[in-house]
């Protein structure tokens, strides 16, 4: 279980840092200006909610505490 837990965090990581250091100041923002910018943000934050909360999910499933 910690694995997947630190491949999850770990995923997460990249997944923010390839989003804001590559596709939002090269792709997004200059296509679609703050509101792009804000639409990504979102969307990123979202994803990361989803993903965490699978691991809370997964726990009292499983129960394990």
């Amino acid at each position: 279980m910690k694995k997947r837990l630190i491949f999850r965090i770990l995923g997460i990581g990249i997944f923010h840092a390839l989003l804001y250091l590559y596709v939002v100041p090269f792709i997004v923002y200059p296509k679609y200006g703050n509101n792009g910018l804000k639409f990504i943000v979102i969307v990123a934050v979202l994803v990361s909610i989803v993903i965490i909360g699978t691991i809370f999910i997964g726990k009292n499933y499983k129960g394990e505490n």
